[in-house]
C-alpha cells in the first residue's frame, strides 16, 4: 500500500491523473471514524511514500460468489481487498452477506448471511471503516419505517463474530431514510438521505456537530447514491441517476471547506455485451482493485476490476 506525502495531494493527484488517462498513484488510509459514543478507533497502519505507477484497468468481471438468481449490490471490501460483505435481495429487503480470499489472487469462499441481519426488516449499502473493525450498514430494524445508520463492531479483520448492531442516534431521522453511511478523517461523514423532493441525496456532516446539510455542489435534481469518499474526505464516487444508464461519478476538492469540482462521469469500466446501470462503487485504499454493480447482465451483480 503506498501513500503520497499528504491525503489532499495524494488524493488530488489521483483524480488529475484519472480525469488524463494516464497511470495514477494509490489512495491514502487515514484515521477512522469516531462510534456513536464519540469515541475514535485505531488508525489504519501506515506505509511507505513511494508512489509508482499503475496499468490500465482490466475488463469488469462478475464474482462468481456473489452471483445468484437474485440481486446482488452494495459491495464493501476490506482495506486488504481479502473479506468482502454485500447485499443481497431477500423477502425482508436485502440480506448482508460475507466472502472471503486468503490472497488477492485467490478465488472468494462461498458467501454466507452474517450473523446480525434482521429476521424481519432490511439490511443494506454496507461501509467499512479504515481499520476494517467497525461495520456501519443501513437497516430499518429501528421501528419507525425507515432505514437508519447502524455500526457493528468486531475485535480483528478477517474475525466473523461481531457485536451488538448499534444505531448512531447522531445522524439518524426520525421521518428520513439514511443509507450509504461513508466515514472518513475523525469524525467525519458522507452519507444518502431522503431529499425535499423524495429523491436521494448526498449529504456531509460531523458526528457532534449540527445535521448533515446537502451537498449542493454533487447533488442533482434526480437520486444520487452509493458514496464511497477517500479517507482524507476530498475525494468522491458516486451513482446517479441524472444519466440514462445510471453512472458512477466522481469529484474532488482542495480541503474540507473548498467547493467540490463538478463531477465527472467515471468511464473506466465497460462491460462487455452490456449497457446497463452502474452503482455502488468502492476503490482500495492501494488504488489496485476497484468494486461496482451493475445490471448489464439482466440482473445486479457485483463486478471487480484491478491494474
Amino acid at each position: 500500500m503506498r501513500h503520497p506525502p499528504t491525503w489532499g495531494v495524494g488524493w488530488g493527484l489521483l483524480l488529475l491523473l484519472t480525469a488524463c488517462d494516464a497511470r495514477i498513484s494509490g489512495a491514502p488510509d487515514d484515521l477512522v471514524l469516531g462510534d456513536a459514543g464519540g469515541g475514535a478507533d485505531a488508525a489504519a497502519p501506515q506505509a511507505s511514500d513511494a508512489a509508482a505507477p499503475f496499468g490500465p484497468w482490466s475488463a469488469p468481471a462478475a464474482i462468481p460468489q456473489a452471483a445468484t438468481k437474485a440481486a446482488e449490490d452494495d459491495a464493501t471490501l476490506s482495506s486488504n481487498a481479502l473479506e468482502m460483505i454485500f447485499a443481497v435481495d431477500s423477502a425482508n429487503g436485502k440480506d448482508l452477506y460475507y466472502a472471503s480470499r486468503g490472497s488477492t489472487a485467490a478465488p472468494w469462499s462461498a458467501a454466507a448471511p452474517v450473523p446480525f441481519n434482521s429476521a424481519t426488516t432490511s439490511d443494506e449499502t454496507p461501509r467499512l471503516s479504515a481499520d476494517d473493525l467497525t461495520l456501519y450498514f443501513a437497516s430499518a430494524r429501528g421501528g419507525n419505517g425507515n432505514l437508519d445508520i447502524y455500526a457493528v463492531k468486531r475485535t480483528a479483520r478477517g474475525n466473523t463474530t461481531w457485536g451488538s448492531p448499534q444505531a448512531i442516534t447522531a445522524v439518524n431521522t426520525q421521518t428520513l431514510t439514511e443509507k450509504w453511511f461513508m466515514p472518513c478523517g475523525t469524525d467525519h461523514y458522507i452519507m444518502v438521505q431522503t431529499g425535499a423532493n423524495n429523491d436521494t441525496d448526498l449529504v456531509e456532516g460531523t458526528l457532534g456537530g449540527p445535521a448533515a446539510t446537502p451537498i449542493t455542489d454533487l447533488d442533482s435534481a434526480q437520486s444520487e447514491t452509493g458514496t464511497f469518499v477517500s479517507p482524507d474526505c476530498l475525494t468522491i464516487y458516486f451513482a446517479s441517476n441524472r444519466t440514462t444508464p445510471q453512472q458512477i461519478f466522481t469529484s474532488h476538492r482542495a480541503s474540507l471547506t473548498a467547493p467540490w469540482a463538478p463531477p465527472s462521469p467515471v468511464v473506466d469500466f465497460p462491460i462487455a455485451g452490456g449497457n446497463g446501470n452502474q452503482e455502488d462503487p468502492w476503490l482500495s485504499p492501494d488504488g489496485h482493485t476497484f468494486v461496482f454493480a451493475s445490471d448489464a447482465a439482466g440482473t445486479k451483480d457485483i463486478y471487480l476490476s484491478t491494474r
